[in-house]
């Protein structure tokens, strides 16, 4: 993968690591122990959001849910959002590493690059479907909104480096791209509705499908 789309899929991401505290982000020399509680304040964290929201994923209610010290942790996690913005953080840091090894080993055309990414994420989600939360708008919540927005420009991007032969103008491509993201992400979360008959298969399937037709459809010119 070229260096702009690698820049992409990580602005994609999202990741906007934490910055480490005077005493580094694992604490020295109980960085070990420090990380693994860190683990499950982050864990705790998701659990709260996925049950009630990310306002109630505080510091304080995760430290509660695990028995910790929420003063263990409040140099990393000093405001009422820190924790839920680590938590976007870690997941979709995670999720951009599978999709650039995907993305690398995949024709460099846009229907099978996006089945790569798309069998990552639903992948991802279907491991784990709180990780999901990450899709839903944080309505409320600034610095998460504009940690999706990042994210979905960085999507943008992707869509118009993986479309370079096209006629189209990049902002009707980014456009395309930004328009079948919303729908991709109703797609998922039908699959995740057990009421609903939509499986993973057809979110990967549509989800294609999508992009692909979002493209045609941004092109003015004549049609083949």
């Amino acid at each position: 993968i070229r260096r702009r789309e690698l820049d992409c899929v990580r602005e994609w991401a999202g990741v906007h690591p934490p910055a480490p505290s005077a005493g580094g982000i694992l604490g020295g020399v109980n960085g070990s122990r420090r990380e693994g509680a860190r683990e499950a304040l982050l864990d705790a964290g998701l659990q709260l959001w996925h049950d009630g929201g990310w306002a109630v994923a505080t510091l304080d209610a995760a430290a509660s849910a695990t028995g910790l010290d929420p003063g263990r942790f409040r140099d990393e996690f000093p405001g009422p959002t820190d924790l839920t913005c680590a938590i976007f953080d870690a997941i979709v840091d995670e999720r951009s590493a599978a999709m650039l090894t995907s993305m690398a080993e995949a024709p460099p055309s846009m229907a099978p690059r996006m089945r790569a990414l798309l069998e990552v994420m639903t992948g991802d989600v279907g491991r784990d479907h709180r990780r999901a939360v990450v899709l839903a708008e944080p309505v409320g919540c600034p610095e998460l909104l504009a940690r999706r927005r990042s994210a979905n420009r960085g999507f943008a991007e992707i869509v118009v480096n993986a479309n370079q032969g096209s006629r189209m103008e990049p902002d009707n491509l980014r456009a395309a791209g930004l328009g079948a993201l919303g729908g991709l992400g109703e797609l998922v979360f039908a699959w995740l509705d057990p009421a609903s008959p939509v499986s993973r298969e057809l979110v990967v399937e549509h989800g294609v499908r999508l992009f692909e037709s979002a493209v045609q459809a941004g092109w003015s010119g004549p049609h083949a």
